[in-house]
């Protein structure tokens, strides 16, 4: 999975929808700057994404 987001070399364009209350929790983590210091939305779902994609292809996720 990609790290750097300018340097894809297929880049597709997702559009997702999601409640205006994950966009408020989302940006109000990025104002924090703790973990989230990219501060900016795109790049936040990309990595929730990629991190969702990999804990599920892991060895102890388990379809039911």
């Amino acid at each position: 999975m990609s790290k750097n987001p300018r340097r894809f070399t297929r880049p597709v364009r997702l559009i997702v929808s999601v409640e205006a209350d994950t966009v408020a929790n989302i940006d109000r983590l990025m104002k924090h700057g703790r973990q989230h210091s990219h501060c900016n939305q795109a790049e936040f779902v990309r990595r929730a994404i990629e991190r969702e994609l990999s804990r599920c292809q892991s060895d102890d996720f388990h379809t039911p």
